[in-house]
Formats: structure tokens, sequence, C-alpha cells
């Protein structure tokens, strides 16, 4: 899915938005100098020497001069003695300068002589995510928010850790917490959707989601993500509505085109499908993907020149194996057994896993009567691939039958009428049967078969089978 968490920044007084997807190092980093630095630091408790250093350290620590406010700081604790205060200024400064293994020895110090110095526990926590140690990051900042609980800038950094670990039952606990606390910030509502959504929670999240919307009607990855849980619950129409809001609200997102012209393809709608196919193509989205897409519309609509044209614009942005499949099927279909072979065999190039051409040139062989043992290797790889395909089965039987191993075609052949309801799959099944003189199971098979497609020629093979078990018997 593509869903990605949203954060906000927040303040007692005043909120500004941004966005995210996952744990990105560079983006908490800049989270993680806001914690410390909205968190403050209390004054110090007691009189002390160093007044004039202290204000220097201050003053350089204000100008940027980092280096200077580390020196004056150290020649403050020297004069006035240690105290928790000091050590995280160091520590946060030290952060600054991404010396983290220095920010760590001053916030360690500073807990040492204040155990619950929440700044310090804070600035841990944040120094271990600046190393990715994620379990200890948030182990340092949970206990920060034990002491602090109204640090939220610092609880969203938290929800982001446990979204990224995967532990989503502690990122929900604090997604509800900011939700209740903040019950008109539509992005909360939206992250902790996600989640929801992530837990299986699909009902809840669903709720959240909808939430997001209302108190935000402009907000597009909202009616996304609806639609993407609607399609998930099988609520198609629904799912249908949220994303062509989203694609209104945001005509370059690229996903919201194709999720909606695979929903109207899958309903049978081709035209709809085409239109917002052609208008992500209109509004720029230069896709290989795209044009494939538009390509195979056309190739079901039998619309040959134009599933044509597309399909080599799509391989003009980008040579896929799968386009080439495609086009190699339309050439297929128009008689132009040359070019189809060519795309096949550059389709199988390109990917040499594409069981689908794999499959297709193999039994293309087969039905032409040549190449018969380079046929079998290309569909015995497929089956490989895909051994659960029926279609493929089907071909590796026919193989082997066109090979005279009419046991072993009959192995597959039957697994392949479990897994096809097919005509020809019958068809071929019976023809095995014949060969091995099981005379009523293969006229079961033919009959089958004819049921399906009514070909005349299989009602002559219907005809001679019963008329030999009449004359001989079954055996």
């Amino acid at each position: 899915m593509v869903q990605g968490l949203i954060i906000m920044k927040i303040s007692t007084r005043k909120s500004r938005r941004t966005f995210r997807g996952r744990i990105s190092l560079p983006f908490l980093t800049k989270i993680a100098f806001l914690v410390v630095l909205i968190s403050g630091c209390a004054h110090i408790q007691r009189p002390y020497e160093g007044r004039d250093t202290y204000a220097y350290g201050v003053l350089a620590e204000r100008e940027d001069r980092i280096d200077e406010a580390i020196q004056y700081y150290r020649e403050t604790i020297k004069k006035a003695g240690e105290d928790a205060y000091f050590y995280v200024k160091l520590g946060n400064l030290y952060l600054k300068k991404q010396d983290i293994p220095s920010a760590r020895k001053c916030f360690f110090r500073a807990v040492r002589l204040e155990p619950e110095r929440q700044e310090a526990l804070f600035g841990l926590g944040l120094s271990y995510l600046l190393e990715k140690n994620y379990n200890l990051a948030a182990l340092y900042i949970e206990r920060g928010l034990a002491l602090d609980k109204e640090n939220h800038s610092a609880r969203m950094v938290l929800c982001d850790i446990y979204a990224g670990m995967n532990r989503l039952e502690d990122a929900s606990r604090h997604y509800q917490y900011l939700v209740e606390v903040f019950p008109e910030n539509y992005l909360f509502h939206y992250n902790y959707g996600n989640i929801l959504e992530r837990l299986g929670k699909n009902r809840e999240a669903e709720k959240e989601y909808t939430k997001s919307v209302e108190l935000a009607h402009f907000f597009w990855k909202g009616y996304f993500s609806l639609g993407l849980l609607y399609d998930k619950l099988g609520m198609k129409k629904k799912s249908i509505e949220c994303l062509e809001k989203a694609v209104s609200l945001n005509p370059s997102e690229i996903i919201s085109y194709s999720l909606l012209a695979s929903a109207y393809y899958s309903e049978g709608n081709k035209e709809k499908a085409k239109y917002y196919l052609e208008e992500a193509i209109s509004n720029g989205i230069n896709s290989a993907q795209f044009y494939q897409f538009l390509g195979i519309i056309y190739l079901d609509e039998s619309t040959y020149d134009k599933a044509e044209e597309v399909f080599k614009k799509s391989i003009d942005i980008e040579n896929l194996s799968s386009t080439r499949f495609y086009l190699g099927v339309l050439y297929d279909k128009t008689g132009k057994w040359e070019k189809m072979e060519e795309e096949m065999k550059k389709a199988i190039e390109i990917d040499p896993d594409n069981a689908a051409a794999l499959n297709y040139l193999g039994y293309t062989y087969l039905i032409q009567d040549r190449n018969i043992h380079e046929a079998y290797k290309l569909i015995k790889k497929a089956c490989k691939i895909e051994p659960d395909n029926g279609a493929f089965l089907d071909s590796l039987g026919w193989a082997y039958y066109k090979m005279g191993n009419y046991h072993l075609a009959k192995k597959y052949l039957e697994k392949a009428v479990d897994k096809e309801k097919d005509a020809e799959v019958y068809e071929h099944l019976g023809y095995v049967y014949l060969k091995l003189k099981e005379y009523e199971k293969a006229l079961l098979w033919f009959t089958k078969a004819y049921e399906i497609n009514g070909k005349q020629d299989i009602q002559k093979i219907m005809d001679e089978i019963r008329k030999h078990i009449l004359e001989n018997g079954t055996d």
C-alpha cells in the first residue's frame, strides 16, 4: 500500500504542517533538535561562579559559533561545578555537530546528576535515533515522556519510530493520545488511521481517515487512503468515489489514476478506464505502464492499430518485458507470426523469468509442430516459475503428448483440469486418454470440451469412440 504517515510539528501555541513518509534520518534529525530545543532547559537551581563564561557561551551559541560555545560551557562547569543543566546544553551542541558519542556522554552525565532530567532523556533517545538504534531511542524517549507528557513533538517522533519498527500497537497507543489532545488535527487522525489499517482494524481506520477529510476537504491523501481501504473491503463504488476525489484534488498523482483505471477495467467499464489513463497522460504523466495498460484495453477491444501504437510508445519510454509480450500477443492475433515470435524472444531476453512469454512461445511451437524440444524447455521453465498455473500445466502436458510420453502428459493434464475449466484443456486430456486406450474417459473429456465449444471435429471423434466402444467394449 502506498501510503505513508504524515507528521505535524506541534507546540502548545502554534502549529505548522510538514509531510513525510517512513523514518527518514535527515528529517528526524531536524525533529530531534526541535524536541530538545523546545523542551527548554530549566533555570539553574543555585548561584554559581563562572557567570561570565556562561554568558559568553550563550552568545556564541546564538551566533552559531558551536565550538566556542562548547569551550565556554566546559569552562563554566570547571568554575561552577557539575550541573545537569550545563551537560544538557553541551549535549545539544554536540548533537548539532553530529558528534554523537560526545553528546551521549553529556546526556548520560546529566541523567546521573539528575535522574529525572527530561531534556537529558530526550537527548539520549535522539542520540540513539541518529545512529538508527531505534530500540534504545524509543526506550529513552518513553522515559522522557513519562516525565513530560506534554512534549508532543517527542511523542510524534516516538510514533514514527514505532511505525518504522512495526511496533504498531505502541504507535497506535501514542497516536490515540494525540488525537484525544488534538481532536481537530486532521494529520493525526490520518496517521492514526494508517496505523490502525496496518493492524488490520479496517473499520476503525475508516473512521479516522473519514475524520481527516471531514476536517480538511482539500486533503487528497486522506481520500486516496480511503479509496484503497474501501477497495480492500470490497466496497468498489465508495472506493472509486474517493479515488476520483483524490485525483480532482491532486491531478499529478500517478497512483490514483492507475487505481481508478484498474477499478473501472475490473468492472468491465473500459471507456472509463481509458478516460483516466488518457487523462493521466494529458496531465504530463509519461509512464510506460500507463501506455501499456491503454494498449491492453485496445487489444481487448480488437482495436489493433491503436494498441500497436501505444505499445510502441510504452517501449520508447521504457523497454519492458511485459510490453514486448503484449505486443507479441497483438501480432499473434493479427497473423503476423514472425513478428510475434520476435517480440516473445525480446520479452524473454529482457526478463528470462517472464513465465507468460516462455509459455506463449513454447505453446506456439507446439501448435505449429516445430521446435518441440525447445518448446518443452520453455514451458518447463514457465511451470517452475509458476507451478500452480493451470494454463502452463496444460502446455507442459501437451508437450509430453507431442513427445509421445502419454503417461506424463496424463499426469500434468489431470493437474491442469483441476485448475482450468477450459475446453482446450479438456480436449487435450481426451486425446491423451485416447492414446492410452481409455476410451470411456476419453469420451468423457471430449464431451466436456464439446459442451463448451461445440467443435465439429470433436463431435466426429466422439462418434468414432462410441462406435468403437459398441463394437469392442471399453478394452
